[in-house]
Parts: C-alpha cells; structure tokens; sequence
C-alpha cells in the first residue's frame, strides 16, 4: 500500500517537474534540519510506519536529508520534489514504490509525502549514504567521459565531412579550370556577339519567335530557306577558325543545306528549346522556329582540336536553271 498525503487539485493545471542535481551533503543536511514539516505529513508518516510523532519527526528528517543527496530530485516553480534512489526502495525501485517528499521553497515546509508501506527503517539493509555518494559520483562521472566521448565524435565526424566538402568543392573546381582550359580559346576573327547575320554576313536584328516547327520534313525545307539567320555563336564556331569573315556564312550555309537535305546526311531531333541537327561529325542548332542557327559544334569538354572546315567537303547544290 503507498501512503500520499499530497494535497489534491482538482481542476488545476498539472505541475512540470525538472529533473535536477541533487543537493550537496551539507545543503542536504541544513536544509532537513531546518525544513518545518507540516502537521497533515505527520499524520501520514505516523499512520503508515506506527511510530510515535517524535520518532516520526526523527525520521523524517533522517530520511529527507538522505533523498536529497542521494535521489532523483526535480524542481518546479514553486518548489522540489525528492525521490529516493532506487537502492532505497523495498521493491523494483520504480516510483510508486520510491519514498518521496514534496517541499514548498517559499516556506521551506514539507508539504507532502509518499511511500510504500514498508519503512525504510524497517529493512534490513542499506547501501552507507558514502557510498552511495561514491556510486552516483561513479555513474556521473562515467556518464560525463561518455558524453565527452560522443562529442569529441560528433566533432571529428563534422570535421571529416566538412574536409570531404571541401575536396569536393577543391575537386569541382579544378574540373571546372580543366574544362575551361579545354576549350579553345579563339585566336580567329570574330563576328560581333549577341548578333545575327544574312546569308550575305550583313548584320540584322533578331527576329520575333514565331510558332514551333514540329514536323521534321517542315523543318528540313524551313532551315534551308533564304530567310534563315546566322548567329555570331555559329559564325565564330571554332570549325571555321581557317575561314574568312567574309566567306563564313557561305560556309555555314553549306553546312546547314547539306546535312537538311536527306534524312542520309543529317539527323534531326526536335527538342523543346531547341532542334539539333548532327552528321558527318558535325552537329548545329536551329531555334525552335527554324528563324536561326544558333550554334555549329559546340566545344565538347577534353576536345581540345575541333573538327576544321574544308571547302571540298561541304558543297551546295548547282542552281536551277529556273533560279
């Protein structure tokens, strides 16, 4: 049977215990000696153990001053709450079967009770309050050096992962100089960027996008028409860095009308933001649109000597009479 002579409350808000160090031996032994125990936890300790209220009072403070070196001690906003260890309890050490004071600190009073109905000082042994002490500094002590431990881990484990974060990035970086060391760097005459060209290499604005050609014969007939623009990105393509400014877009020209003229020559593939054509080792790009060739083999990564263009392989078809 446990004995509780804590107060009720109805209809209040439960209190929040936090669990606390215990006292120190001397502030334990003070404050047990100078705490005023209140007449309802008296009564309750005198009819549970069947002392008289001397030896009540005796015990009490004994015991108190013990809880509190010893015990699980938790503090609210309006005072303690001490548990005996679970070496004091007579059963499983669990907390029903643990003795427990409650203090108010406003008053410094016992203002509760709680226990089984074995008394401590009934029970035929108990661990000396020294050692007791010694095994709690023990667990304390152990438990410190394991935290110690598991910090000085956590630390080195961020500081590996911090070190791999930085080879990475060390590592994306140097890819990133290889790769830029890998593109040519162009040493030939450029057109103007961010500009277009007529097959005739004069300088026009870049046209409205008009509505997507899809059906890939449209496209094979719209980027071969005499309407298609030349971007300064295609014109200054690395493939035609042995060609006069003023002979490249015949040259792209060729390009284009040989690689749309059969399915055999180029491939197409129509993507969403651009359409691709590539064969005889060479690939383009044409807006959406067909209005303009974007880009003529761009630079591939570790490709360091582009194809060349040679005039005897791209040639355009004879005129028609009729032209």
């Amino acid at each position: 049977m446990t004995y509780n002579s804590a107060p009720r409350s109805v209809g209040r808000t439960e209190v929040q215990w936090t669990a606390v160090d215990p006292f120190a031996p001397d502030e334990a032994r003070v404050l047990a000696q100078q705490v005023e125990i209140s007449p309802a936890v008296r009564r309750t300790y005198v009819a549970a153990h069947i002392v008289s209220d001397e030896t009540a009072e005796q015990q009490i403070r004994q015991l108190l001053e013990r809880i509190l070196q010893t015990g699980r001690i938790a503090r609210s906003p309006s005072g303690w709450r001490a548990r005996s260890h679970k070496a004091d309890s007579p059963d499983d050490g669990s907390p029903e079967s643990s003795y427990a004071f409650i203090l108010d600190s406003a008053c410094r009073r016992v203002v509760a009770y709680m226990g089984p109905a074995v008394s401590w000082f009934d029970q035929e042994t108990h661990i000396p309050t020294e050692d007791l002490l010694h095994q709690l500094d023990e667990r304390r002590r152990k438990g410190t050096e394991a935290q110690r431990l598991k910090a000085r881990r956590q630390e080195e484990q961020a500081q590996r992962q911090a070190a791999h974060e930085e080879r990475m990035r060390v590592e994306r970086a140097e890819a990133e100089a290889r790769r830029a060391a890998a593109l040519p760097v162009p040493t030939w005459p450029l057109f103007d960027a961010d500009h277009a060209y007529d097959w005739d290499g004069r300088a026009v604005p870049l046209p409205h996008p008009r509505r997507p050609v899809t059906d890939e014969e449209t496209i094979r007939r719209a980027g071969r028409r005499p309407d298609v623009l030349f971007h300064a990105d295609a014109l200054n393509s690395p493939f035609f860095r042995d060609v006069p400014l003023e002979e490249r877009p015949q040259a792209l020209r060729a390009v284009v009308d040989s690689l749309l003229r059969a399915p055999t020559k180029g491939r197409v593939t129509i993507g969403p933001a651009s359409i691709t054509v590539n064969g005889l080792k060479v690939t383009f790009t044409l807006t959406p649109d067909c209005a303009v060739v974007r880009t003529l083999n761009p630079p591939k990564p570790g490709n360091n000597e582009p194809a060349r263009y040679r005039a005897d392989r791209w040639k355009l078809p004879r005129p028609k009479k009729s032209e």
